[in-house]
């Protein structure tokens, strides 16, 4: 499962259950986009420290961008820009998602939903009981 960058701010605001899903997923995977997404969230070097090492520790995969990636995510944007307001990184994201045929995780459903053949697994971020 492709892990969208929302899902690390969850965990990092203390939701215990987006944290539980990073951590009880078996397999775990990001965009090279949702680690550089990220990072400008950490407010100092110990918080990035902790994300990398989450990262390392919990064996994610880190996809990165190569030319079919990049293709792709043109023709999403070409799409969906005007009517669904997706931007660049979110189209590099389900254009990952899409070529690896990973299940893409997050919260922000309006960006993604459109895209055809884009298996979603859409995060809650409210707490339960």
């Amino acid at each position: 499962m492709i892990f969208d960058t929302n899902i690390f701010i969850y965990a990092n605001k203390g939701l215990s259950t987006a944290n539980e899903l990073l951590i009880n997923t078996e397999d775990r995977a990001i965009s090279t986009v949702t680690y550089m997404e990220y990072v400008p969230f950490c407010r100092n070097k110990k918080e990035l420290s902790a994300f990398e090492k989450l990262l390392s520790d919990f064996d994610f995969k880190i996809y990165e961008i190569d030319t079919a990636i990049s293709l792709r995510a043109r023709q999403l944007v070409g799409q969906f820009a005007l009517s669904h307001r997706m931007e660049m990184a979110d189209a590099l994201i389900a254009a990952t998602a899409l070529f690896h045929n990973e299940l893409l995780c997050t919260s922000n459903a309006k960006h993604f939903l459109p895209v055809d053949g884009l298996m979603l697994e859409i995060y809650s971020p409210l707490e339960l009981g």
